[in-house]
């Protein structure tokens, strides 16, 4: 009887890890002569709340606030612990790609102030709450969390003195900045999806600016714009920190940690404390992982990565089902690392993603038809 550990990442704008994992477990299951365990994961990104809610057992709480693109109020999910008086925020679920209708994806003139609106809700409320777990990825912001602090009292203004609108297009002018800083009754903790620094050549904003709609002409300016700011915070006194700032959630990371002190956890460790819990307990055969698309960015420490590395370690072989998958990102993985994928079995992208669940079939046939054959 062979096991097999299902530990996928959601496939972003596809399906979550959730439905991913049960999917799959549907098709093998047909087959007696295996044991499958679902361990649905998250790098803090899409998918996150819901991982958490079934990982931790967590009761869901909804709060009301603005979209990031219209004043429309809309209900949010938490997830909260009272006995350990905490709460857990999927980012993506309030300020995420996946809420922003094509023709609205212009990062440099949105912000994340509908998250901070959504915290100071929860502050009201009087929810018993010591710590909040937020898990930052999957966004479709990238305005360094400035959105998120205006909601506490942020204000920026220009050379003139006078007030600018917070959004990235508007960063490279202020020369000011009105802030006191905000006490909270809890702490923030920051489940970070990518492992890279905000600036640079390898850093958030040249690497995930323009998937979530900036133009290439526009991510110099971009960075530019959160260099100068970050020049000021320094100069005001809000923060030492430069190279460690954390580039998750188009800077989202870093604002948090430059003006409420945040604590940043890396999804390595998110992922690995559980799922080191269930290879020595379940001790699996086999994991199967994957997520929408396997590149270099999936190489900073995003879900997948996370999995396969420490099957690596571990001597498991791994089944890595991703919708497309960068050949050159396999380059350094050992011959355990069994890639599958789904674009692979159809005539185009367009096409694989409409027949999703086919292609997990055709991808669960490869899998029994390699397990049975080893």
């Amino acid at each position: 009887m062979k096991k097999i550990l299902l530990a996928p990442n959601s496939f972003k704008e596809c399906s979550s890890s959730i439905n991913v994992t049960k999917y799959l477990n549907k098709i093998l299951a047909i087959h007696n002569n295996l044991t499958i365990k679902e361990l649905p994961i998250s790098d803090g990104g899409d998918g996150f709340l819901d991982v958490c809610v079934k990982h931790f057992s967590l009761d869901i709480l909804t709060f009301e606030t603005k979209r990031l693109y219209s004043n429309e109020l809309f209900a949010v999910r938490v997830g909260y612990s009272p006995e350990q008086k905490l709460l857990y925020i999927e980012s993506a679920e309030v300020i995420g790609l996946k809420s922003i209708p094509l023709d609205m994806r212009h990062p440099l003139s949105l912000n994340s102030k509908g998250l901070g609106d959504l915290f100071k809700l929860i502050i009201e409320s009087g929810l018993n709450v010591d710590n909040i777990i937020l898990g930052v990825g999957g966004t479709g912001t990238s305005d360094l969390g400035l959105g998120f602090c205006s909601a506490f009292g942020l204000k920026l203004y220009d050379i003139f003195d006078k007030e600018v609108n917070i959004v990235p297009e508007n960063y490279y002018s202020v020369n000011n900045l009105e802030w006191e800083e905000a006490k909270l009754p809890f702490q923030i903790e920051v489940i970070a999806d990518v492992d890279n620094p905000l600036l640079g050549e390898n850093g958030a904003v040249r690497s995930f600016a323009e998937q979530k709609g900036a133009r290439k002409s526009e991510i110099e300016a971009l960075e530019l714009g959160f260099e100068k700011l970050i020049k000021l915070f320094y100069n005001k006194g809000i923060t030492r920190l430069n190279d460690e700032l954390n580039g998750a959630g188009g800077g989202l990371a870093a604002g948090l940690q430059i003006f409420f002190n945040a604590k940043i956890t890396k999804s390595r460790k998110f992922i690995a404390d559980m799922f080191m819990e269930e290879i020595k307990h379940f001790a699996p055969n086999y994991v199967i992982t994957g997520e929408g698309a396997f590149d270099k960015q999936s190489l900073m420490d995003k879900g997948a990565k996370v999995i396969i590395d420490i099957c690596e370690a571990h001597h498991i072989p791994v089944f890595l089902v991703s919708g497309i998958i960068d050949k050159n990102s396999l380059t350094g993985f050992g011959k355990g690392v069994i890639p599958i994928e789904l674009q692979a079995f159809f005539k185009s992208k367009d096409e694989s993603i409409e027949n999703f669940e086919k292609g997990l079939e055709f991808a669960a046939e490869k899998i029994i038809n390699y397990i049975s054959g080893a």
